[in-house]
């Protein structure tokens, strides 16, 4: 006997109905939904509560400078709008949402705190 997926019986959790689909396959997509409210009023989020960083963070402000940022330089790629706080992996804004994005945007952001800490 070959034990393997058949079915998924999925819930919506706003209404409470459930439905039974046929599949032989799942992904886990866990990171989609940030964990960010803790930063409210301090680091800047977007409409679903992810970090907004680097050249996202001057898309809309015509000085081409974060609101409130204070350095002469744009923030780095992974910086905040609070000079020298880096995000990376899915609480950023605009990530592939997938491990190795989120190691390889780890090592990056440590290249970015020694270049941030260098010009201190």
């Amino acid at each position: 006997m070959r034990h393997r997926l058949e079915q998924l019986t999925l819930r919506d959790k706003v209404t409470g109905v459930t439905e039974t689909v046929p599949t032989k396959w799942l992904f886990i997509f866990i990171g989609a939904s940030p964990r960010t409210d803790w930063l409210d009023g301090v680091i800047t989020r977007d409409t679903r509560g992810f970090v907004v960083s680097g050249p996202d963070l001057t898309v809309s402000d015509p000085s081409g400078q974060p609101h409130g940022w204070t350095l002469d330089r744009p923030p780095y790629h992974l910086e905040t709008n609070v000079p020298g706080v880096f995000v990376a992996g899915d609480a950023r804004a605009e990530s592939a949402k997938r491990v190795a994005s989120a190691v390889g945007e780890g090592a990056m952001a440590v290249m970015l705190v020694h270049r941030y800490l260098e010009r201190l």
